[in-house]
This record gives C-alpha cells, structure tokens and sequence, in this order.
C-alpha cells in the first residue's frame, strides 16, 4: 500500500474520533466570540484567544439546541412587559439561564477570561554611537 493512502486513512480515523458530539455552526461560534469580545474590551488578539476557548469549552459540556434556548431567553428576558416575562419567568427559563451561567462561569474560568493581560515587556539595549 502506498504512503499516502495509509496517511490519508490514519488521519480519517484520527478526524473523525476527535470530532465532537456538540460541535456548534461556524455562525455560533463566530457570534459568541464577537459577543464575548465586546463585553471583555474590544477586538484584540488576547480576546481573540480567550473568548473562542471560552465557546470550545461551552460546547463540550452543553448542546447546541440547550446554548441555543438558553441564548435566547437570556437576550429576551430583558424584554419589558408580559412577554418579557416570558423569557425570565418561567421555570424552563431559569433552569436553562442558570445551566448557561453555570457552564460560562467555568469556561471563563477555564479560559483565562476577566483576567488582567499580562504584558512581557522588553529591554530595548541602546545603540552604541559610532566614532
């Protein structure tokens, strides 16, 4: 057998084994890392870093159809009125806003997040003038 093929069907299998049952749309994480990135100060690369393992680890522990019902009652529950009340008073709404908020809270802890960025700073050797 050639080279390439058993290259290529090693790395089918090792693919496939690593493929995750919750893996979410590019959409959905591309959303949740911009969202992420606004509430931690902007668009930068710690962010950047932070905030994509902050939704890798989100989708290890949660499905996308729970992230999904719970994204949604937490951006409505804000809502005024009856049909706010909807998104925040309901005991569906509170179990899923609270699984959401137990499993961002490790994630952010997993991920280094609303941690102060640590700054290498370097020494800048002055040139020796020429004679």
């Amino acid at each position: 057998m050639k080279p390439w093929i058993t290259a290529a069907a090693v790395f089918a299998a090792v693919c496939s084994t690593n493929a995750r049952a919750n893996d979410y749309p590019t959409l959905e994480r591309v959303d949740a890392v911009l969202t992420c990135m606004k509430q931690n100060g902007g668009q930068n690369i710690d962010n950047l870093q932070r905030c994509s393992c902050e939704i890798d680890a989100i989708s290890e522990v949660i499905s996308l159809d729970d992230y999904n019902e719970a994204r949604t009652y937490e951006i409505y529950k804000q809502m005024p009125g009856e049909r706010g009340g909807l998104f925040r008073d309901t005991d569906r709404a509170k179990e899923m806003l609270k699984k959401l908020e137990g499993v961002r809270t490790e994630a952010t802890r997993h991920c280094l997040l609303n941690q102060p960025k640590q700054v290498k700073r370097r020494e800048h050797k002055a040139e020796k003038p020429e004679s």
